[in-house]
C-alpha cells in the first residue's frame, strides 16, 4: 500500500484514527502509546544469555536534537492522572557506546500503550493496553509487562512475546499528528501497517525517535525521515468510499419507502379481519366482539383504485375493508407528510458530509522557519455589547487584555449598541440624543466600567483624579448638528458616536465607541460596520466576539496561521539543497538570481556554509545574472517579488507594499519562507472556531437543552469545510478585513446577518474554515479558544434558538440585495478579490440550503406528536401493516439513515448526539413559530425587535406546547396500557393489542425526548433547583403509588364500567 523509495511517498503525509493528512491507506491495526513510565532498572547485569543493556549517550554516538515545533504546554493543563514507573535511564552508559548493530543489545525500553480492537462504545471510543516495548538491533518487541520482557530476553520464548515490528521493512519515520493522541508520538510505515507509538515525556520521545530512527538508518530502510510536522495541516476522513455507498443505498430506501407507504401502506386498504380476508362484512361482525367499522369497498367508497394496484398491494382477495374514521386519514397524510420532509432534509443533511476534513496549525510564533516581524499583522478585536450585563463584559475585555500578541499590534474596540438611543422627528435631520436609561439600570453602565477597568491597571493607587474626570480627558464625541448634519462616511449604520480612547505603552489599545444609531440601525451589522467604516478600524484581521465569549490567550496565535500558510501549497517552495553530496532542504537562496527570476530550486541552499561551498557566486549561472545576459527559455510570465513581504514589486524593483528597494549589493542570501496572506496566494476569509461554554448547572446535569451544538461544530461544520464553505457563527472568529471590504462589510436583511455574511464571502471565491483546537496533540496543547455562558433559563434558549431558525430562514426568502440598505454616498473600499477558482457552486447550494431550511424539518416532528396522541388514545395506527412488507420498506431506511448518521457524528461525544436529537423535538414548535413569523416578515416587511438571550422571562408561554405534549403522550401511555390488558383477555380474532403496544413504544420514545428540558421548565417554574425531581426517592418513589392507583383504577373502568 506504501511506496518504495522509488514512489516517493509525500513527504506531509499524517494518520489520524478517524481523518488523515492525505489519502493514506489506512493500516488494519495501529499501535499507540498512551505514555506510561518505564520499568526501573529493567536488567541490571547482563549474564551470558541475557541481552545487553547499552545506556545511550555514553559516547562516541552523536546525538541528534530533535526539536518539534510544538507548541509549550498551556498553564492550567495537567497530565492526566495514573501510576507510572520512572522511565529507563538510557542517558548514564553502562559502557562504550557501540555504533554497529550486534546481536542483543536493547537500546530502547519502556512502557507504551497499544490499541486494541474497535469496541461498541460510541463514535470515537476505542480501547486502550499497556504493553512493555523493547527495541533491539532492527526490531522491537512488545510484551504484557516488564517481567515476560526480561525472561524472554533470558530464555528466548517465542511465547512471550505478543508482538513486533520489523524495522527492516520501514518506509517512513515521522512525527504523529493523529488527533486522538493524548501526548505526542511518533509513525513508523512499514509495508503493510502504520505504527503509531507515543512516549510519554519529551525525554522518552526524544530518547525512542533517535534510536528507532538509527535503527532504521543502520539498516539502510527508510526514504524518509521527517522530524516536522507541516506548520497548517488537514485531514480527511477515513471511510469516504463505505459513506458515499451507503448514502446511495440511503436514496435507494428513502425513494422505496415513500413508495411502500402509497401503495403498500394505506389505511384504505386495510382488511377488517386479516385472518378472514375472504369473509363479508356481515360475517366479520358476526365473528367478533370487537366493534369494527368495515364497508365492502376500499379507500372509504372515495377513490376505486385499478386491479393492478390491489394486486400489487396484495389486497386483491379481501372482500372486507376497514373504513377509517377522517382522523386516522389525518394520520396517515401527516407521516407521508413527515416521511418526506425527512427524507428530503435528509439528502441535503447527509450530502453535506460528502467531503469532512479537519484542520490543524502550530501556533503562529512556533513556525518553522519563523515568520519575520514584518509580517506580523495588526489585529483588531470587536467586543460586540447590548444589554448583557456590564460586569460580563468586563470579564471579556480582561481576557482580551491577556491575549498573546504584541501590544502594538492589537487594538480592542467595546462597541456599545445599547449606550444611547435616538428620536426622529419628521423632517428633522438631526436626531435627539439621550442616554439609554432602561440598559444602563439593567445592564450597568459599560463605559464608566471600561474607565475604571483601565483607571486600575495605569494609574498610581495613590493618584487622586477620580474615574469619571480621568474618563473624560480620554473622550471625544462625534455628533451630528444643523451646521454639520452628517459627520460619518457611511450613515447607514451610525450618525455619530461617543468614543472614550485609553492608549499606553506595553497595553492594546483600548477604544470605547458608543454608536449614535441611524433610523434603521440594522442592529449587530450595523454596530460591527460602524466600526469598520466610521471609526478608523484598520486592522487587517478582526477578531469578532459576543460580549460573554472570553478568548483563551493563544487565541490569535492559533487561527492566524491559516491565513499565512496554506496546507495545499506548503511544499510548493520546499526545494533541497543545491550543493554537491548535500540533499537537506533549503532554507535559503541567492537575493540576485531570485530577483532575476531563476528557478528557486536551482539556487536554494540549506546554511551559509552550502551557499559558500558552492562558490555560486562564482558560478556562470550567478554571473549571467548579475550581468543581464541569461535567457528565460519557459514561456511563463515573470513575477518579481518582494524577498521581505512577497509583494510584487514596482518600478527599480521597489516593493509596493513595503517601500524597500530589492537590491543585492550587501546582500547576497535571501531566507527562503513561503509565508504569505496575499490574496493571490491564500484567500482564507475567515476562521471560524466552536463555541464552549463555561461550567454551570446546566451542564452539570447534562445539557438538557442541547447547547453545546456539537452536531453543528463537530460534524456538518466538518463537512462544510471540506469544501471551503464552513459558517460564520458570528462571533469567535478571525476575520480578514479586505474580505468583508470586497462585500461592503457585515451584510444586512436578516437577524442572522452572520449566515449570510459568510455565504456572501464564500459565493465570491473566499474560502471559510473551521477549526478545533482541542482535538490535536498532547493533552497541554488542546486548549478551547472561547468560551462563554449558556442562556439561564428555558425560555431563554427558546427565544434564542427562535432568532437563529428565523433569521436563517429570512435568509431564504430575502431578496439578495443588500447593495440597497448601504449608503449611496459611501464608496466601498477596492481591494483585490480571489482570482477564479472553481467554486463548488452545487455543494455550496447544498449548505446554503441546509442552513436556511433545518426550521421545516420541525413540520414532520409535530406531525409525529399528532400521530403518536392519535395512535395512544385509539388505537388506531397511521398506516396499514402489510405483513412482512413493513420490513422491506421501512426498516432497510431506518437502519442506513442510522449508520449514516453514526458515521456523520463521529467526532461527537454519545450524550451531545442524543442532546441533540432531543433537541430537534423540544425546538419543535420554536421553529415553527419563527418559520410563520419569516413568512410574516416577508408580507408586510414588519421586523421584530432584537432580544437577549438573557432577557426572556421564565415559565414563558413558549415552554407551554413541549409540557402539554409531554403529560398528554404520559397519560396516553397510561390508557394505552390499560386498553392493551383489556384487549388482551377480550380477543378474537382482532390484532388491537399488539398495534397498542407499538403506540406505548411510541409515546415512550416522545416522552424521553421531551422529559428533560420539561422537567426544567417545571423546576424553573416553581423555582426549584435543577438537582430535584432527578432521583427516585425525591420524587418517583413518592408518586409510584399514585400512578399505581391511576393505573388499576383506569383498567378496571374501562373493563367493568358498569361497576361505576
Amino acid at each position: 500500500m506504501f511506496g518504495r523509495n522509488d514512489k516517493k511517498a509525500p513527504l506531509g503525509a499524517q494518520q489520524d484514527d478517524e481523518y488523515e493528512l492525505h489519502a493514506t491507506p489506512a493500516a488494519s491495526e495501529a499501535f499507540v502509546s498512551r505514555p506510561s513510565g518505564a520499568s526501573e532498572a529493567f536488567i541490571s547485569r547482563p549474564s551470558t544469555q541475557e541481552a545487553e543493556i547499552v545506556r545511550r549517550g555514553g559516547g562516541g554516538a552523536p546525538v541528534y536534537p530533535v526539536e518539534e515545533g510544538r507548541p509549550v504546554p498551556q498553564p492550567g493543563y495537567n497530565d492526566p492522572p495514573g501510576p507510572r514507573e520512572p522511565a529507563a535511564d538510557v542517558t548514564n552508559a553502562a559502557g562504550a557506546r557501540v555504533p554497529t548493530q550486534k546481536d542483543n543489545i536493547i537500546s530502547v525500553h519502556g512502557y507504551l500503550h497499544k490499541q486494541g480492537k474497535r469496541t461498541i462504545k460510541g463514535p470515537m471510543h476505542k480501547s486502550w493496553k499497556r504493553r512493555y516495548f523493547a527495541l533491539e538491533k532492527a526490531k522491537i518487541y512488545y510484551f504484557h509487562s516488564h517481567l515476560e520482557c526480561r525472561q524472554y530476553f533470558t530464555t528466548r520464548n517465542p511465547d512471550l512475546v505478543v508482538g513486533a515490528i520489523e524495522l527492516k521493512e520501514a518506509l517512513q519515520l515521522r512525527p504523529c499528528a493523529r488527533l486522538d493522541l493524548p501526548h505526542k508520538g511518533f509513525e513508523i510505515t512499514t509495508k503493510r501497517r502504520i505504527w503509531v507509538l507515543c512516549p510519554e515525556t519529551d525525554e522518552e520521545y526524544r530518547l525512542w525517535f533517535q534510536g528507532v530512527e538509527e535503527a532504521i538508518v543502520a539498516c539502510g530502510a527508510g526514504n524518509i525521515i521527517e522530524r516536522k510536522l507541516p506548520n497548517v495541516r488537514k485531514y480527511y476522513m477515513k471511510g469516504i468510499t463505505t459513506y458515499r455507498t451507503l448514502y446511495l443505498l440511503f436514496l435507494i430506501a428513502g425513494i422505496a419507502e415513500l413508495l411502500g407507504l402509497v401503495f403498500w401502506f394505506v389505511v384504505g386498504i386495510q382488511p377488517c379481519d386479516s385472518s378472514n380476508r375472504d369473509l363479508d362484512c356481515e360475517s366479520v361482525y358476526n365473528a367478533t366482539p370487537n366493534e369494527l367499522t368495515c364497508r365492502d369497498t376500499p379507500f372509504s367508497g372515495w377513490f376505486t383504485p385499478p386491479s393492478w394496484y390491489m394486486s400489487f398491494a396484495g389486497v386483491d382477495d379481501v372482500i372486507c375493508f376497514h373504513d377509517p374514521p377522517i382522523a386516522q386519514w389525518v394520520a396517515y397524510f401527516a407521516m407521508i407528510v413527515a416521511e418526506l420532509l425527512t427524507f428530503f432534509l435528509g439528502i441535503f443533511y447527509y450530502l453535506g458530509m460528502w467531503k469532512p476534513v479537519r484542520r490543524g496549525a502550530h501556533y503562529f510564533d512556533e513556525f518553522e522557519p519563523r515568520v519575520p516581524d514584518e509580517l506580523w499583522p495588526k489585529v483588531d478585536v470587536f467586543l460586540c455589547h447590548y444589554s448583557e450585563p456590564a460586569e460580563e463584559t468586563i470579564d471579556t475585555l480582561m481576557a482580551c487584555m491577556n491575549l498573546q500578541y504584541p501590544p502594538h499590534l492589537l487594538q480592542i474596540y467595546v462597541l456599545d449598541d445599547g449606550y444611547c438611543t435616538t428620536k426622529w422627528t419628521k423632517g428633522n435631520p438631526i436626531p435627539a440624543i439621550e442616554l439609554n436609561k432602561d440598559v444602563l439600570e439593567k445592564s450597568g453602565d459599560l463605559r464608566q466600567e471600561v474607565a475604571q477597568f483601565m483607571y486600575d491597571r495605569v494609574c498610581d493607587p495613590n493618584e487622586d483624579m477620580e474615574v469619571y474626570a480621568w474618563r473624560k480627558l480620554h473622550s471625544s464625541a462625534n455628533l451630528p448638528s444643523p451646521s454639520r448634519p452628517k459627520v460619518v462616511l457611511r450613515a447607514d449604520c451610525a450618525v455619530g458616536s461617543f468614543r472614550d480612547d485609553y492608549r499606553y505603552p506595553g497595553l492594546p489599545h483600548v477604544t470605547f465607541i458608543g454608536r449614535v444609531k441611524p433610523e434603521k440601525h440594522f442592529s449587530k451589522a450595523g454596530n460591527i460596520n460602524n466600526c469598520l467604516y466610521n471609526e478608523g478600524s484598520n486592522g487587517r484581521y478582526l477578531v469578532v466576539l459576543d460580549s460573554d465569549m472570553q478568548p483563551h490567550p493563544k487565541f490569535i496565535l492559533a487561527t492566524l496561521p491559516f491565513f499565512f500558510d496554506d496546507e495545499d501549497r506548503q511544499f510548493k517552495n520546499k526545494y533541497a539543497c543545491c550543493t554537491t553530496g548535500c540533499k537537506n532542504v533549503a532554507k535559503m537562496c541567492c537575493a540576485s538570481c531570485k530577483i532575476a527570476g531563476v528557478p528557486e530550486e536551482r539556487i536554494s541552499y540549506c546554511s551559509k556554509e552550502c551557499f559558500e561551498n558552492a562558490m555560486h557566486v562564482q558560478s556562470d549561472l550567478h554571473r549571467r545574472q548579475v550581468n543581464g545576459t541569461v535567457s528565460d527559455t519557459r514561456n511563463t510570465k515573470r513575477d518579481l517579488r518582494c524577498v521581505n513581504c512577497d509583494a510584487k514589486l514596482g518600478k527599480n524593483d521597489v516593493c509596493r507594499k513595503c517601500n524597500t528597494v530589492n537590491n543585492t549589493v550587501d546582500d547576497d542570501v535571501s531566507i527562503l519562507h513561503t509565508y504569505s496572506d496575499d490574496v493571490r496566494d491564500n484567500a482564507v476569509a475567515f476562521v471560524q472556531t466552536p463555541q464552549y461554554f463555561r461550567d454551570c448547572a446546566q451542564l452539570q446535569i447534562g445539557d438538557p437543552l442541547g447547547h453545546r451544538n456539537s452536531t453543528f461544530y463537530d460534524a456538518i461544520q466538518t463537512g462544510q469545510d471540506g469544501y471551503d464553505c464552513a459558517a460564520f457563527a458570528g462571533t469567535n472568529a478571525l476575520i480578514r478585513r479586505e474580505a468583508l471590504d470586497s462585500i461592503s462589510g457585515i451584510q444586512y436583511g436578516s437577524l442572522t446577518e452572520d449566515l449570510y455574511t459568510g455565504q456572501k464571502l464564500c459565493s465570491m471565491g473566499w474560502k471559510g474554515l473551521y477549526f478545533r483546537k482541542d482535538f490535536e496533540g498532547e493533552a497541554q496543547e488542546r486548549i478551547r479558544l472561547a468560551e462563554g455562558l449558556v442562556p439561564d433559563s428555558v425560555a431563554a434558549a427558546m427565544a434564542q434558538r427562535r432568532r437563529w431558525a428565523k433569521g436563517n430562514f429570512q435568509t431564504l426568502l430575502m431578496k439578495k440585495n443588500a447593495r440597497k440598505h448601504v449608503d449611496p454616498e459611501w464608496k466601498r473600499p477596492h481591494v483585490a478579490i480571489p482570482k477564479y477558482r472553481k467554486p463548488n457552486n452545487t455543494m455550496r447550494r447544498v449548505f446554503y440550503f441546509n442552513s436556511t431550511m433545518y426550521p421545516v424539518g420541525s413540520i414532520s416532528v409535530i406531525l409525529f406528536y399528532y400521530i403518536t396522541i392519535y395512535f395512544l388514545y385509539t388505537g388506531y395506527a397511521p398506516i396499514y401493516l402489510s405483513g412482512l412488507r413493513l420490513l422491506i420498506a421501512l426498516v432497510p431506511k431506518i437502519i442506513i439513515q442510522g449508520i449514516l448518521s453514526a458515521l456523520c457524528n463521529r467526532g461527537v461525544e454519545n450524550n451531545d448526539v442524543v442532546r441533540s436529537q432531543e433537541s430537534w423535538f423540544v425546538y419543535a414548535f420554536t421553529n415553527c413559530s419563527a418559520m410563520f413569523a419569516a413568512f410574516w416578515w416577508k408580507f408586510t416587511g414588519k421586523k421584530t425587535k432584537w432580544v437577549n438571550k438573557r432577557d426572556a422571562s421564565r415559565g414563558s408561554f413558549a415552554e407551554l406546547p413541549n409540557v402539554l405534549v409531554f403529560f398528554g403522550t404520559v397519560f396516553g401511555i397510561v390508557w394505552a396500557m390499560v386498553r392493551y390488558m383489556v384487549a388482551y383477555y377480550n380477543r378474537v380474532y382482532s390484532h388491537g393489542d399488539s398495534m397498542l403496544c407499538a403506540a406505548v413504544l411510541m409515546g415512550l420514545f416522545i416522552s424521553f425526548k421531551l422529559g428533560a428540558s420539561v422537567r426544567m421548565s417545571i423546576q424553573e417554574y416553581f423555582g426549584w433547583s435543577y438537582q430535584s425531581l432527578m432521583d427516585q426517592g425525591n420524587f418517583m418513589g413518592s408518586s409510584s403509588l399514585a400512578l399505581g392507583i391511576v393505573f388499576i383504577v383506569l383498567w378496571v373502568y374501562i373493563e367493568k364500567p358498569a361497576s361505576y
